[in-house]
């Protein structure tokens, strides 16, 4: 079964960061109305066991993805799919865009950010959803819409 302390994994971002990280955390906070935006993260999820997330992370509006640790992350502002393709498994959620962010603030430390890139807001926002209608049998979709 997929692990699901990954959706977690979202919680990149949004400033909520060590101190050491607060004036790039609001510098990414000033172009989230107006940018795309692509970084770089490395953190320590600490919620349970320990775990060490790397990846990259793209945000546009209340629309985000999250790719590392083997998984990817998609969210359209309103559905969640995490999706694991080694185990061939996807979950689909409710989700409330970055406000799925901020419920995991507290359990994130060492956050680093790197690689920030801004370019502008592009219309196509399909990159931020996951179709499981491409999918072949041997792919498990829970649906928890």
């Amino acid at each position: 079964m997929m692990k699901r302390w990954l959706i977690p994994l979202l919680a990149l971002l949004l400033p909520l960061a060590v101190s050491a990280q607060q004036q790039q955390i609001a510098e990414i906070a000033s172009h989230l109305a107006t940018d795309r935006i692509t970084l770089h993260y490395d953190c320590v999820f600490t919620q349970d066991t320990p775990v060490h997330l790397t990846g990259v992370l793209t945000i546009q509006g209340s629309c985000y993805r999250a790719e590392g640790n083997g998984m990817e992350i998609y969210n359209d502002g309103t559905t969640r799919w995490t999706v694991d393709p080694k185990s061939k498994e996807v979950y689909i959620e409710p989700a409330e865009g970055l406000e799925d962010l901020l419920a995991w603030q507290e359990s994130l430390t060492e956050l680093k950010l790197s690689g920030v890139a801004y370019s502008p807001m592009q219309e196509d926002l399909s990159g931020f959803r996951f179709d499981t209608a491409s999918l072949d049998d041997s792919w498990v979709v829970t649906d928890l819409r």
